[in-house]
């Protein structure tokens, strides 16, 4: 039976791999008999506990697609709901919105009037009727089971149900982020939840900045703790072959400089200026190039220009939000990275992390090479993923290609 299963979860990646038009080299394979071996153990009745998995290595390795073909072959064998896969971006945007809804709701709910339980320091109270004697106290009654606060509470909504939680893609930059990740851990592994985490990280490395490490090293520790880790660092970058044919992110372009005609080949048309729209997300408005919709009335195609986009202070709630909104972004004028400051680099990267875990297509337009972008990136947090993703992009350029940091002639 266990080799019945075992085989079941590789023939069903493998398939996967197939139907996408590779095969998975030795090291990937040595990481799908680890996989095959958790999916076992999570479909078998063991009594032990359950140790999950960590992958992480180099970017392009193919780390996030072997786990989601793994977990996607797991799931169809467990209870609907057992299984849940969270970005590490939707995982805090949804936990962040969970927490806000408890404190509302504990904040909504009656309080206690004055003298009725409720708080009677700095206030004078007066007896209005006789005090009946005390009644004799009788057998002691059991304590309630307390109440988790809203951090906990929203934890354990996000986990109710699920034996395997998937996060894809975990990296730590804020020290709020790295806390909340601790809590969530502990919680999960308290309730018996299998963990399978994919990273750019090794666990030591999450929140890199030595100033405040030591925040995520409780959250690190309970990784090490329940989490086999392992590295998958083949020698190719697979991004590096291209993204040709594919759809979603690998179906973008990157347009050198942007013409007329690059646009129309890929049957785009550049919006006249009165086109400009906004474009909401919660209370806050965005002014953007166009926002168009399709045949059926609904929202397809987001252009906005590289300062709109970046330039300003967006975050990545709204890239969230528009990735799920509109299935292709047109990004014009796209500079250097190192020509911008810092915020706007950190947003473009993380705009890219946002929309190929979407899978939205992105066509870029910009005065430079795609090789001049990539390797010109600023030492910034993540900025090597964004090379390496950005290498599925088509490149199409009018012209010579200026060397990396020459402006456009």
């Amino acid at each position: 039976m266990t080799s019945r299963r075992l085989d079941r979860v590789r023939r069903a990646v493998e398939a996967a791999a197939a139907r996408e038009g590779f095969s998975l080299d030795p090291d990937q394979s040595a990481l799908l008999d680890r996989l095959a071996r958790l999916g076992d153990e999570l479909a078998g009745a063991r009594r032990r506990p359950v140790r999950g998995l960590y992958v992480w290595g180099p970017a392009g390795r193919g780390k996030s697609w072997l786990a989601g073909a793994f977990f996607a072959a797991v799931a169809a064998g467990l209870p609907a709901g057992a299984t849940k896969r969270v970005h590490v971006y939707d995982l805090f945007r949804a936990l962040h919105a969970a927490i806000h809804a408890q404190r509302v709701s504990a904040l909504a709910r009656p309080r206690s009037a004055v003298g009725q339980g409720g708080p009677t320091r700095g206030w004078r109270t007066r007896a209005t009727a006789p005090v009946a004697e005390p009644t004799p106290p009788g057998p002691p009654e059991e304590s309630p089971e307390p109440q988790p606060g809203a951090v906990d509470a929203a934890i354990d909504d996000l986990l109710r149900g699920t034996r395997l939680l998937y996060l894809d893609e975990l990296h730590l930059h804020d020290t709020g982020d790295a806390t909340l990740l601790t809590r969530l851990l502990r919680r999960a592994f308290a309730s018996g939840v299998v963990v399978l985490a994919t990273s750019n990280y090794e666990p030591g490395t999450l929140l890199p900045n030595p100033l405040w490490h030591h925040v995520a090293e409780p959250g690190i520790a309970l990784l090490r703790a329940h989490l086999d880790v392992v590295e998958l660092a083949g020698p190719t970058d697979y991004r590096t072959l291209g993204g040709r044919g594919r759809g979603g992110f690998a179906a973008g372009a990157w347009l050198r400089p942007g013409t007329t005609a690059q646009l129309a080949h890929r049957g785009l048309v550049a919006p006249a200026q009165e086109a400009r729209a906004v474009v909401r997300t919660g209370t806050r408005s965005f002014e953007v190039t166009a926002a168009r919709v399709d045949g059926e009335g609904r929202e397809g195609e987001l252009w906005v220009t590289f300062d709109d986009l970046a330039g300003r202070p967006t975050s990545t709630l709204e890239y969230l939000d528009w990735a799920a909104r509109f299935r292709r972004w047109v990004v014009t004028d796209v500079p250097l990275l190192t020509d911008v400051d810092r915020e706007a680099q950190q947003r473009f990267i993380a705009v890219v992390d946002v929309l190929v875990d979407a899978d939205v297509e992105l066509v870029v337009t910009s005065h430079h090479s795609l090789d001049a972008f990539r390797t010109t990136m600023p030492d910034r947090p993540d900025a090597f993923r964004t090379a390496s993703r950005l290498q599925l992009l088509a490149e199409v350029v009018d012209g010579p290609r200026p060397s990396a940091g020459t402006p456009p002639g």
